[in-house]
């Protein structure tokens, strides 16, 4: 019996989808909060993913930790900080 498919077609990949962009209300609150992060020399969009990577950490170590149930936000978090040496610039007055 012969092979009824003589041309094959190379198996296609599935489409990638883009994520659709977040729409997140502006109030001055948020534009304070942003301002601060943007302090850091960040632009706007990775102000913002830096501020949700760094809370989603934080719930899952809550999470993980046990801390409060999963999937519930906690009252209150803190963050703890290891000082920094930024080495200073000289003084430039003689």
């Amino acid at each position: 019996m012969a092979d009824q498919n003589l041309t094959r077609r190379p198996a296609q990949r599935p489409a990638r989808r883009r994520p659709s962009p977040v729409s997140v209300p502006r109030t001055a609150e948020f534009d304070a909060a942003l301002t601060t992060i943007m302090r850091t020399g960040l632009d706007k969009a990775n102000a913002v993913r830096l501020a949700v990577q760094f809370l989603a950490s934080g719930l899952e170590s809550a999470w993980a930790a046990g801390a409060v149930p999963d999937a519930t936000v906690p009252y209150r978090m803190r963050v703890t900080v290891q000082r920094q040496d930024t080495p200073q610039p000289a003084d430039q007055r003689v």
